[in-house]
């Protein structure tokens, strides 16, 4: 059984570097969310501190302190780069997959969680944010934590579950906030309803609990309060989650059906069987004669029940995630991350169990998901080209990425997949199939993940600007300002302040100073702006900026005697 054990791990550990690791450095920050991650980090590094997350050396309150703890870290081992301030998020989403294997194998067995693990890392979005810079994955890797440790000691009545639980609770309110501990309390509540055990939370324990939970997350939001004089909490819990809740922020606005939709885009290639797993997984939840509460400290679970049980605990898992950030008005794909672990259990289960012949289903079922990963290929295929603009533009204001379109070929994988599956459904092969699925899975996300953002990230501008300028040297003495065109990584790559202009005004006071100044602003805006100022200026450098779809110039009062490197 260790044994076993032991080598589903190195599989586990093989797929997820195989999606995770190749070209992770090689794409410049993503902005916006990367660049202020990853600058926040190394500046908190650069002052010594461990309480006060600052970005362009201003009070950082949009998100808690633990992704930057772990991104410090990492640069003191690999030092500052693109590729130390993403590994927090590779292994948190390494580790992840490990718990989901260890949950999945226990509610249903090794073969649902094996396949489980597989399926949430090679999921399109859960891939995506193992190469980001954000606290997503490590909030993923906390709350199936959180979830696990639940599961696991909860079981024939038992009391353990509640301090281990609080415990991971806590570092989640360390990486995200509230939600952390909200929505897993949410979870467990409508878990115990469901089974007719509400009894269970009547329990002194719950303030033990809740004592674990302050020691874990309540020194660092007590330490940031006193520091900042109450200014990060009233920030943060005011603007960042109770306002991002009622109001859309940032025009992140959505209809109530968003979420359920983006689940079934950015779940591929898995979504092609999303919705038969769904199915099933009601099914099994809805089983005649319910399992009674379990008196104190009597076992006696059997399989059927605990079957059962499971089902219900991933439902409201999911439901509970589903439901609130639907409701919530600003509304992100990357909001339903932590219940990703749910779908790649569910579909896990439900194609183990087709496999085993333990599952009944409708003929088409099958045959419709090799149908869904067939609609993968197409529209991956037809979407890089036209992303491309291999095919023309759409629209005047269309960004165009030239040498995706190379990338199409990709589109072939999931197609021949479906092909050996359509094979194997034919022949009664249902190992073969669900392998096929597997294989064809990591291959596919591994390679979307490590290829196309290439071509885009040539579309990019701050890297290859402070470039261009040299202005990130250490030894020059310049000034930086960014005029209408906000992009936080031009701060963690020029290792500088940069200044924000609002008004022409600001811009030929800034560029009037004899210390030699640079300003980055949109080329159509250098336009209006050029004839407002009364100093001599030259432009040091230009790319194009695929988020404002035109050139940036960079303005400088900098004599062009010395050359940049």
């Amino acid at each position: 059984m260790r044994r076993a054990r032991l080598r589903d791990y190195a599989i586990l550990t093989a797929v997820c570097a195989a999606l995770t690791l190749p070209n992770l450095g090689a794409t410049s920050l993503w902005d916006v969310d990367e660049g202020v991650n990853a600058e926040a980090a190394r500046e908190m590094r650069a002052t010594g501190s461990w309480v006060i997350p600052t970005f362009n050396f201003e009070l950082r309150t949009a998100k808690p302190v633990m992704l930057y703890w772990l991104q410090r870290g990492s640069y003191a081992v690999f030092g500052v780069s693109e590729w130390s301030a993403r590994l927090p998020s590779v292994l948190a989403v390494w580790l992840a997959a490990l718990l989901v294997y260890e949950l999945a194998r226990g509610m249903f067995g090794r073969a649902t969680g094996l396949l489980a693990g597989v399926a949430l890392a090679s999921a399109g979005e859960v891939c995506a944010l193992a190469h980001a810079a954000t606290p997503d994955a490590t909030l993923l890797l906390f709350t199936v934590l959180t979830y696990y440790l639940f599961w696991t000691r909860h079981a024939d009545g038992s009391r353990r579950w509640w301090v281990p639980t609080a415990a991971a609770c806590g570092l989640a309110m360390l990486t995200k906030g509230p939600v952390g501990v909200a929505l897993p309390g949410l979870v467990i509540l409508l878990y115990f309803a469901w089974n007719r055990e509400l009894r269970r939370l009547l329990d002194y324990k719950v303030f033990v609990a809740a004592g674990a939970f302050l020691l874990v997350a309540g020194p660092w939001y007590l330490a940031v309060a006193a520091e900042t004089r109450g200014a990060w909490p009233r920030a943060f819990f005011g603007r960042e989650n109770v306002e991002r809740f009622s109001t859309p922020m940032e025009n992140h606005r959505g209809p109530i059906f968003y979420h359920a939709g983006a689940l079934l885009v950015l779940f591929a290639p898995w979504s092609a069987f999303l919705l038969g797993a769904l199915w099933s997984a009601w099914r099994g939840a809805k089983r005649p004669n319910p399992p009674a509460p379990f008196p104190e400290g009597k076992g006696g679970q059997d399989k059927g029940e605990q079957e059962v049980r499971a089902y219900r605990f991933l439902w409201c898992w999911f439901g509970a995630y589903l439901v609130f950030f639907s409701a919530a008005a600003t509304k992100l794909p990357n909001y339903m991350l932590p219940a990703y672990p749910v779908l790649a259990i569910l579909t896990a289960r439900f194609l183990a169990g087709w496999r085993e012949g333990t599952l009944a289903l409708p003929k088409w079922m099958m045959p419709a998901g090799v149908g869904g990963l067939v609609l993968v290929a197409v529209v991956t295929a037809v979407g890089l080209v036209a992303a491309s603009g291999a095919a023309g533009k759409f629209s005047a204001s269309m960004r165009e990425f030239p040498g995706l379109e190379r990338y199409a070929v990709f589109a072939a994988v999931p197609l021949v997949a479906a092909i050996v599956m359509a094979r194997a459904l034919r022949a009664g092969d249902r190992a073969r199939f669900v392998q096929a699925m597997a294989v064809g899975s990591v291959a596919f996300t591994a390679l979307m993940a490590a290829f196309p953002p290439l071509a885009v990230d040539a579309r990019k501008a701050p890297k290859e600007l402070v470039r261009a300028t040299g202005v990130s040297a250490p030894d020059r003495e310049v000034r930086l300002a960014q005029y209408h065109w906000h992009q936080p990584s031009l701060v963690f790559y020029s290792r500088r302040e940069v200044e924000a202009l609002k008004v022409p005004a600001d811009a030929a006071t800034f560029l009037a100073v004899p210390t030699p100044a640079y300003l980055f602003v949109p080329a159509p805006l250098w336009e209006q702006l050029e004839p407002e100022l009364r100093v001599p200026t030259r432009v040091a450098a230009r790319r194009y900026c695929f988020l404002r779809n035109c050139e940036i110039v960079v303005i400088t009062n900098d004599a062009p005697t010395v050359a940049r490197q």
